[in-house]
Formats: structure tokens, sequence, C-alpha cells
């Protein structure tokens, strides 16, 4: 299969998709870095906002990915001063992730650059088009996560507890 961009309706789905991806993401990217954060940090103060004081591991299982990663995420919020870091006082292994009273200051400037992402994401198409384009992401994602190893090595249950 070749792509062939002056023939997008012939473009593979799976280039098609990637490529949106990677436009979505450079436009929530453009607006969230306006704040001073990283989306990928974006993504973890919106977690925090309905989830304050987690574990670190429920923000690495909510995200989708290993629990390297968002260590070295969360490191880089800590010395930037948008989280705290501490141990659980009844479990010294669990790190415990909070909002800093600096996030808190942006959090709806944050959670707002995310809504507009999605509204300019949903104008696009009718409330049915979206329905089942939601409807197929999932199917997606329900079948990619089935061999998804980005989280290999987790010592995660399905139930969310360590094992």
């Amino acid at each position: 299969m070749a792509w062939n961009v002056d023939k997008p309706d012939e473009m593979p789905l799976a280039q098609l998709f990637a490529n949106a991806c990677r436009l979505a993401t450079w436009r929530l990217r453009v607006h969230i870095e306006k704040i001073g954060i990283h989306s990928g940090q974006g993504r973890v103060l919106v977690h925090l906002r309905g989830h304050d004081n987690v574990p670190q591991w429920r923000i690495a299982r909510a995200m989708k990915t290993s629990p390297a990663a968002i260590t070295s995420i969360l490191k880089r919020m800590e010395r930037d001063g948008w989280i705290t870091r501490t141990r659980d006082p009844n479990d010294q292994r669990t790190v415990r992730i909070r909002m800093s009273d600096k996030a808190r200051a942006l959090e709806e400037e944050i959670q707002g650059t995310f809504v507009q992402i999605e509204e300019e994401i949903s104008s696009i198409y009718t409330q049915e088009e979206r329905a089942e384009l939601r409807r197929l992401l999932l199917k997606l994602n329900e079948r990619f996560s089935e061999d998804d190893e980005s989280s290999a090595g987790s010592t995660i249950d399905n139930d969310g507890k360590k094992s």
C-alpha cells in the first residue's frame, strides 16, 4: 500500500488515523503549551482535577501508559512546581500525587483547553457522525487494548489493586 497525498481517498486507513491523531495532538500541544505545560502533563492535571491525592500507579493506568513513563512525566512536573509527590504514610511503597497551588490556579484554563479541542473536533461532525465515530473508536481501542504492551511490567491487576 502506497500513501499518495494527492489522493487522500486512497490513503490506507492506518495512515489516515495516524495523520488525524498527529494533527489533533499538534493542535492540543499548541494550545496547552501557551499555559506552560506539555500535553501529557495537561492530561495528568485534568485527571488530578477529579482524582487528587491519588497513587501514582492510578495515573499510569488512567493514561494507559507504563509506570516508568508516568514517573518521568511526574518528576518533571514536580520539578516545575505543577504537582507534589509524597509517600503514603500507610504504605511507603506508594507515591501519592497532588496538584500544586500553581496548577490549581490554572486548572480552569487547562480544562478549558481540552474542552476547546473537543468542541473543535465535535463541530466537524453531526450528532449522528459523532456517535458513530465514538462507537468506531471505542471498538478500535478495545481491540488494540487486547494487545497493548505499553503498561507491561505493571503490578496492577484488573481491579486496580497492586499485586
